[in-house]
């Protein structure tokens, strides 16, 4: 469950090949919802195909290497894992981390065309019993109902933000999590995009990176909200040109030498993480 600025920058993902059920390439005509709902894509599937053209080799999972875990564990450990899906699964390598780490079968649906590299990813790492779907997530009609439900960098992507928690919360079931993880690019990263990566801002949608507005959308979708902070004090999710990005890391260094980088707030956190379960 990663950002694409992430993906594309080099974070690790993993491959082998064997035992893999097949990718399911869903026929709209027969497993959509004929009057899906629109939520209002500010993306596109182009912009995914562009962007994971540029995933980098893959490597075997070396352990948490998320700085979302420290969070997610206190929340998945005692689960006792069960049927989860990544919503967006991008590369394949966060599903690789919810099975490893906390012992879930997991699911994956992508509307992009890189299925076949989630699926040598999953594959190379161990995971033989997961589903891949290739399809639009407001359109698709699940086999199931999930213990867990999560999604990173996903969300806040679409127009309709009500929508989208609303259609997170049905896939799960009674009593299951919901976990919804969306970059903070408002405040400082909204100022630093608009220097440098006005493109990145074009492809967002902001009221989910607002603390309030999710927290408010988790219950109006019927969910009881457990956890939902910003994480970290200061990162840059996305690319910077050389100058800025060296600044970046001296102000990173500096608050980790003054052990002030754990303070999550609106204004430079790289992300605001919520978990949720189903009533």
């Amino acid at each position: 469950m990663e950002s694409a600025s992430e993906a594309a920058s080099g974070t690790k993902f993993f491959l082998r090949r064997e035992f893999l059920r097949t990718v399911l390439t869903v026929d709209n005509a027969t497993t959509a919802r004929e009057t899906a709902p629109s939520a209002g894509d500010a993306a596109g599937r182009n912009y995914w195909n562009s962007i994971w053209q540029k995933l980098p080799p893959i490597e075997s999972y070396e352990g948490p290497i998320y700085e979302q875990h420290p969070v997610l564990a206190k929340y998945l450990s005692a689960t006792g894992g069960g049927d989860a899906i990544e919503i967006g699964c991008g590369s394949g390598s966060y599903m690789v981390y919810i099975h490893k780490e906390f012992g879930y079968r997991i699911d994956g649906l992508d509307y992009a065309d890189h299925m076949d590299y989630v699926r040598a990813n999953l594959e190379h790492n161990g995971v033989h019993d997961s589903e891949l779907f290739n399809a639009d997530f407001f359109k698709f009609v699940p086999p199931r109902q999930y213990d867990l439900v999560l999604s990173g960098g996903f969300a806040e992507h679409f127009d309709n933000h009500e929508l989208v928690v609303q259609k997170h919360a049905e896939w799960a079931k009674p009593g299951g999590l919901v976990v919804i993880i969306v970059p903070n690019l408002t405040h400082i990263h909204r100022l630093l995009c608009r220097m440098f990566d006005r493109k990145l801002l074009q492809v967002h949608r902001f009221p989910l990176m607002r603390r309030q507005v999710m927290h408010r959308s988790l219950q109006k979708a019927g969910l009881q909200v457990l956890h939902c902070e910003y994480h970290k004090t200061f990162r840059p999710t996305y690319d910077l040109p050389e100058p800025a990005r060296l600044l970046s890391r001296v102000v990173e260094k500096t608050l980790q030498g003054c052990r002030l980088d754990n303070i999550g707030n609106r204004f430079g956190s790289p992300y605001l993480i919520s978990v949720s379960r189903k009533n």
